[in-house]
């Protein structure tokens, strides 16, 4: 490919993703948070037939995951409602927003996930001398994605 069509201008970095959180059904910035991803993983059950020398993958199940790491700034968006929730005995949910923008065409990538669960080890707090204080979460995503915006081909 020639590098008058490609303008590399156009790349995507780190800085030109974003993440939101939905508290009390306000969609705020997590200007705190470092970096994060949204995934998928599939799922498949082997089938080996008699009389086959080879193993056919069935489709069986997906699973959407979402995850970030933060400085810890404040509490008020993740570990508060956690133990809050926690303290009435129930699991929260989140909903978060994340996409990217282009640098210069303003093209914009943005995923809605609603019935964001809690999932693995959650940081507190850890603490080490000379470190920014940061906090990692994992969650399931108990519903499919919804792309907001796409970008263009």
């Amino acid at each position: 490919m020639s590098g008058k069509g490609f303008d590399t201008r156009k790349l995507m970095t780190g800085k030109d993703g974003k993440l939101f959180i939905t508290l009390d059904g306000v969609s705020i910035w997590f200007a705190s948070v470092e970096e994060f991803a949204i995934g998928m993983n599939f799922s498949n059950v082997d089938f080996h037939p008699a009389g086959d020398v080879q193993t056919y993958g069935v489709p069986d199940s997906v699973k959407f995951t979402a995850s970030f790491t933060e400085a810890v700034v404040r509490d008020d968006l993740t570990i508060v409602p956690m133990l809050n929730a926690i303290k009435n005995g129930k699991i929260p949910t989140f909903s978060l927003r994340g996409g990217a923008t282009e640098p210069l065409a303003g093209g914009e990538s943005m995923f809605l996930l609603d019935e964001c669960v809690p999932d693995g080890d959650t940081n507190i707090l850890e603490v080490k001398p000379g470190e920014i204080i940061k906090r990692q979460c994992q969650f399931i995503v108990n519903s499919v994605p919804d792309c907001i915006k796409s970008l263009a081909a």
